[in-house]
């Protein structure tokens, strides 16, 4: 059976509106691990979500992280919303949805809102029931390539994703000059949510090309919640949440950003990290 297939999304800051959210919370750079940094992210944050390479190391990471928790096992509250991923591309709006989901109560949304319903139907799905759900369920694929195709169009800010073309923006600048992370060759999109402003500038005039929805990508989307004062890593590429340990209202962010210093440190030379949170505006 062929793959369901999604175009990759790219800059569009409506996505949470049009998905019906109101804008109580937005999402804003991370824009470095130092702490001074770290104090520019307006608080509470409830939620980080994580663009990274998928490498061979981190591959074989993960392998190996499947087989030691299986092993071993872990403690995963039951009260966790987490959906595998069974559609190309679709990293960024499952990412988007395990944050969301985890801070339902938290979230007002719009009585019409797509995401809203989606959310209330699946509750009482198992993860891969939702992954199902969501290839059935056309507002949101409909909502996604919108995004897709609006983030196409910018005439000079775009996360486009031609080979030749830097991915650099607010977040990633600051990454370089503090923990020595560059801007890196584009190779697959990231979604571009509220208040997150790219910097890339292309020649007046010049539109960034319609990614092909067959191209290969290997850059990959998770959140990171706190649910139950743990945190937790939710991937729908693997088979199951992987708890962190505790955390608190007070600490997830910096909590969170330790976990994506684990990415960072296995993949030492690898440039192509961002992160962004979900912060109360």
């Amino acid at each position: 059976m062929e793959a369901h297939r999604w175009l990759p999304l790219e800059a569009n800051p409506d996505f949470l509106k049009q998905l019906g959210i109101h804008p109580d919370w937005q999402f804003v750079d991370v824009y470095g691990m130092d702490p001074e940094l770290l104090s520019m992210v307006p608080r509470p944050v409830c939620a980080v979500l994580l663009l990274f390479p998928v490498t061979e190391k981190y591959e074989t990471f993960r392998t190996e992280e499947e087989e030691r928790i299986k092993a071993q096992g872990q403690d995963v509250r039951s009260s966790v919303y987490f959906m595998k991923q069974t559609i190309n591309n679709a990293c960024g709006t499952i990412g988007l949805i395990h944050a969301i989901a985890n801070n339902r109560e938290k979230m007002n949304f719009e009585s019409d809102s797509t995401l809203k319903k989606f959310l209330a139907d699946s509750l009482s799905m198992s993860p891969e029931e939702r992954a199902k759900y969501l290839e059935t369920y056309e507002a949101i694929r409909v909502t996604h390539e919108s995004s897709a195709h609006e983030g196409q169009t910018e005439p000079h800010f775009s996360l486009c994703r031609m080979k030749s073309s830097p991915l650099c923006h607010c977040a990633s600048l600051s990454w370089v000059k503090h923990n020595h992370v560059s801007p890196a060759q584009a190779t697959s999109p990231s979604i571009c949510l509220r208040c997150w402003q790219p910097l890339i500038r292309l020649p007046v005039g010049l539109r960034s090309v319609a990614p092909s929805i067959d191209e290969k990508v290997d850059l990959h989307f998770i959140a990171l919640v706190n649910v139950g004062s743990h945190l937790y890593e939710l991937d729908g590429r693997k088979p199951f949440p992987i708890n962190h340990g505790q955390t608190s209202d007070d600490t997830f962010l910096e909590d969170a950003v330790e976990v994506c210093k684990k990415f960072m440190e296995r993949d030492p030379e690898e440039l192509r990290f961002n992160a962004i949170a979900l912060s109360a505006a």
